[in-house]
């Protein structure tokens, strides 16, 4: 069996607040297999977004094991963390955050580029994507001539 996209062992994080320590995460342990969909659903506050940004190694000071792809991120230095979640993770926010100046197209071919792909190789993927996800006919359109749903559709072919 191949090891999972993403595991979680043990996760914890804590803040203080007035004084007071709050414990967002205890002992989270979560894995997700390659191509499987996960929903992290619960009520504002719940530490939905702390844990995001924990698997996702956009933040540190936590407790516990992550692994991407079977490597230990916990292990890593800054740059080897960044190398990981380039080369392995993708997000899509609640707000999208698309380059107004750049066409559709040149916001999925742009994260491309900065990963070192060449640029005919991002631009064919990059049309591939949009076309699949019902854009090929707004490929140089900016954002702001795009609908919502449309920048949304941007953002997951970024991610």
């Amino acid at each position: 069996m191949s090891s999972p996209a993403v595991r979680v062992i043990g996760l914890t994080r804590s803040f203080e607040q007035g004084g007071i320590r709050i414990d967002v995460l205890r002992g989270v342990d979560l894995t997700i297999g390659a191509g499987e969909i996960v929903a992290l659903l619960g009520p504002s506050g719940s530490g939905k977004s702390t844990m995001l940004q924990a698997i996702g190694l956009l933040e540190g000071g936590f407790g516990g094991r992550i692994e991407i792809a079977g490597t230990d991120a916990s292990a890593l230095n800054g740059d080897a963390r960044t190398a990981l979640r380039r080369d392995h993770l993708g997000f899509v926010y609640q707000f999208h955050h698309l380059l107004p100046d750049f066409t559709a197209i040149e916001n999925v071919i742009l994260p491309q580029l900065v990963a070192g792909k060449a640029r005919e190789a991002a631009e064919e993927r990059a049309g591939e994507l949009l076309s699949a996800l019902g854009l090929a006919e707004r490929l140089d359109h900016r954002p702001s001539q795009l609908s919502g749903g449309e920048q949304q559709r941007v953002a997951v072919a970024r991610a």
